[in-house]
Formats: structure tokens, sequence, C-alpha cells
């Protein structure tokens, strides 16, 4: 939406940001005081979508001067170093973490924090040469990230085969229990070492990191590709321009029937959302020079033609709701078939207009977008009534067999990522095997993305991202905080009572 002068003021007077949180929203508040209208050419249709809640552009801004998300090579990187910065290739593992925090703090993305970090294991190991003195210099190295990139959003990857170097960054992140940076194990079964997937199914239990994302599922929907910010894939040395939202909810609640909504709505607020998207990545590439003026595409550690866009959507849960409502069906959605039916209409609707669609600038997607499972946001009223991507609304779920199967249906749309999360009881804290069952039985139903976390946990994944409980009750009590994802977390717990997940217990 866009903002106005009074956001400035309430930004410069509040006594719960810190400095760098207000200088950047004073940034974000600045992108959206211009009319889109004008710099963009959204048309009054869209505008109208936009200011009835139904799309969301999760505050991206109009006037774009970035992607939303980057992915720089980093193997390339460590491989040539860079004239900008000034960089050698790294001879040493002490260099080798200096110069990538160098990098990351000139890789921008939404959140002006990289949003990915690299593959960390596969770009240490080389290094290892002592391991006593280099875990400590790993350690201090995740540490330094934690302090600096204040924004757990910041994502990095390990596996899927085990090195030396990654379990030392799966022991160093028990250790620390810091939200940043979020993590993921790509695993695949035939490939990582049980005793490894055992380790990060302990570490998952424990620091709610790394989750698991399904190897073979993504690297055949995307090719190469890391998984970055929640739990999206994305194109390597490349990214994605934008990702707005559907409030699937919303949108349903503005209809009278379940062939309204697929006939007449959900075709007329998709469409607007991708014509919508087409103009937000012509004036990026086109008008905002990012791709001239960054070093990042000059030195080939980026390359556009390796960037897509994000269809997101929320809210399915609530849509195929109102629809059961509507039907007289005393029925709830993670709970009926029928529900279910309703769910994959819906998809099946969606998944056909953006891949008709011929979306500008996404040649690494077949001038596709990718449909994505968005996390959710606290940005308006109608947030409270729109769950996370097709996830079962907190305080409804079933039995975790149950769960596990009903969620799995639905990961096969979202190739750009979706992913759930359980909470279990401290008993499976000694049964990292029976954890890996339930992992792998989830992938074999057609998981892409799983995580986990203990239920008397501290650090906690609230949706894609991880926050400290302690530091979300700091928000409640009006204090300042260090990361702002604690903000968005206190926010978002307000809404879906994501610190209220079932807890799992005997398989249950």
């Amino acid at each position: 939406m866009k903002s106005t002068l009074e956001d400035i003021i309430n930004t410069a007077v509040s006594d719960k940001l810190t400095y760098q949180q207000k200088l950047f929203n004073l940034a974000n508040i600045a992108e959206r005081l211009v009319d889109p209208k004008k710099i963009l050419g959204y048309s009054e249709k869209e505008m109208a979508y936009i200011e009835k809640d139904m799309i969301c552009d999760l505050n991206e801004g109009y006037a774009i001067y970035r992607p939303r998300y980057i992915v720089p090579d980093y193997m390339a990187f460590l491989k040539h170093g860079c004239r900008f910065l000034d960089i050698r290739p790294p001879e040493d593992l002490e260099e080798l973490l200096d110069n990538l925090l160098i990098l990351y703090h000139h890789v921008p993305s939404i959140t002006s924090f990289p949003v990915f970090i690299g593959r960390l294991d596969l770009m240490i190991d080389p290094f290892i040469n002592d391991e006593k003195y280099d875990y400590i210099r790993i350690k201090r190295f995740l540490n330094h990230i934690d302090k600096t990139i204040t924004d757990s959003f910041c994502h990095a990857d390990i596996g899927p085969k085990a090195t030396r170097a990654g379990e030392m960054i799966l022991k160093a992140i028990m250790e620390l229990e810091n939200p940043t940076p979020n993590m993921t194990l790509r695993y695949d079964k035939d490939i990582t070492d049980p005793d490894f997937s055992q380790k990060a199914a302990e570490a998952c239990l424990k620091v709610s990191k790394p989750s698991f994302s399904n190897e073979k599922m993504y690297y055949q929907d995307m090719g190469e590709h890391e998984i970055v910010s929640c739990y999206n894939a994305l194109p390597s040395a490349g990214g994605a321009y934008t990702l707005p939202r559907l409030r699937l909810g919303t949108i349903a609640h503005s209809t009278s029937s379940l062939d309204e909504l697929l006939n007449d709505k959900l075709p007329d607020v998709s469409e607007a959302m991708l014509s919508m998207m087409d103009k937000r990545i012509k004036f990026l590439v086109e008008k905002s020079n990012f791709f001239e003026s960054s070093f990042l595409a000059d030195e080939e550690l980026i390359k556009k033609e390796n960037f897509t866009a994000m269809f997101g959507i929320v809210g399915l849960a609530e849509a195929v709701n109102h629809i059961l409502n509507m039907e007289n069906k005393d029925e709830q959605f993670g709970l009926s078939s029928y529900g279910d039916e309703i769910a994959h209409k819906i998809m099946k609707k969606i998944q056909t207009i953006v891949n008709e669609h011929e979306g500008v600038y996404a040649e690494r997607t077949n001038g596709r977008y990718l449909l994505h499972g968005q996390v959710g946001a606290n940005l308006c009223h109608e947030d409270n009534f729109n769950t996370p991507a097709h996830r079962i609304p907190v305080g409804d779920e079933p039995p975790l067999p149950k769960h596990l199967k009903q969620a799995g249906q639905f990961h096969k749309y979202f190739e750009s990522g979706t992913g759930d999360l359980f909470a279990f009881d401290q008993t499976y804290i000694k049964k990292p095997q029976a954890v890996m069952d339930i992992i792998n039985g989830a992938m074999d139903t057609g998981y892409r993305y799983i995580t986990t976390y203990l239920e008397n946990t501290d650090l906690i994944r609230v949706t894609g991202y991880l926050i400290k409980k302690s530091e979300a009750q700091k928000v409640t009590d009006g204090k300042a905080v260090l990361r702002d994802t604690a903000i968005m977390g206190e926010g978002t717990n307000q809404n879906a009572r994501v610190f209220e997940r079932k807890i799992r217990r005997n398989g249950l």
C-alpha cells in the first residue's frame, strides 16, 4: 500500500525501533510514497484489488531499485575473487570467512540484507585443516552473521552429502541458539548419510534448523537452485524480481458460490496480479538500472537471465472453509475430503492461469512465474483471516499421520517452495531416527519442505523464518529488539497463534 508523510514521522519518533530499523523503514516508506499508477502504470482495477486487500504486495514499494531476492554465485566468488571489492580468492579458512563477511555486506534484497549466504559446508570444507581451531572460527563466523545480518530471512544451505564442515556447522548452531542464519539441509535419502541426517534432525528439534528440503523434487522442478529466505527455491546466480500474494480467504468471502470463485473472481484477481508483476519487473529491468550499476552483475555473480518472479498465495484454508459454510457442510479444511477437492480445484485454477501467462524477463523459468506458498505477514486486518499458504489453521490440526497426508498433496503446486512445520514433545530429542522416519514418510507423500522443533524451545520457526520467543515477548512489552523479524513474528503470532501449534506426542 502507499505510505504517507505521517508514516515518516511515526517511524522517526518510535521508541520501539532501533536506529537501523528506522533507517530501513524510512527507505521503504520512501519507495511507497510515489503513486504506482504513475510510476508503474497500475490500472484502477489493479489498485482496487490492493485497496480491498485481495492482493498484497508485501510492501515491496513502487520505485523499485533492486530485485526482491538475490542469489549470488558464491562459488564463483571464491574462485575468482571480486575486482570491485579488491578481494582475491582465499588461500585459507580465515581469508574465506573474512571475504564472505565483506561480500554479504554488499548483497541487497527486499530486507536490505542478503537472503542467501551460500552453501556453507561446500564452501568451507576444502579449507578445513585443524578441526579444533577451525571449529572456533566457524562458530565465530556464524555468530558474527547473527549479530550483523539482523534479519532471519538470511538463509544458508548445507548438504546433501555429509562433510566435516557440515557437522561443525550443526554443532555450532546448537551451541549458539541464534535465529540467523535460517538454514536448510538439502536432503536426499539416497545420498545423505543417515548419521548426518540424524544430527540435523537433532539440531532441528533443539534450534528449529536446519529444515529438510526434498532435493530430488526441487531439482526436478527447478534444476540448479538454492534454498533462500524462508524455503524459496530460486535459480542459482539469479533470484526473484518480486513476490506479491493473493489473499484467497479474502477473495473467497467476496463470492457467493464456488463457481463464482473459480470462474469469475479468481481469474480476474489473478490476472490483475500477473499484470502488476509484469509492470514491476519491466520498471526494475528497463528503468532502475540495477543490473547496469551492480558489480554483482558486472562480475557475473548474478545474471539477469537467471531471475524469475514468484506468485504467492495465502488463505487456502479460509477460502475452502467459506465454500463449505456456504454449502452448509459441517466440515473444515484439513478434516474434509470434500474440502480437499475444493482446494485442488482452487489450486488447479490458479496454476493454469499462472502457467498460461507469458511473464517478462523470466527466461530461466521458460517465461513463467512460479507459484509460491507464501508464509504470511501482519500487514492489515485481513491477515488475521488468511492462514499461510495451504496450511491448516492452528487449533484445527488433525493427528500427525492424517496431517502429513493432507498437507503433502498440495506441495506439488508450489515449484518455488512451500513447507509445513510440526512441534514435538521433549521425548523426541532421544528419538532422532523416529523424526527421520517422519521426514522420510512425508517426502514419500510429496513434501517439498518440512521442519520440526521442540515444544519448550526459545528458538521457534514462525512460518518460514525463526525468532526467539523471548524477543517476541520484548516486542509485546514495547521494547526495542535486535532483529526486525522478531517484530514480524510477534505480529504473526497475534494473528495466527503460531506459538500454540499442536504438540505431537507418541506419533500423534
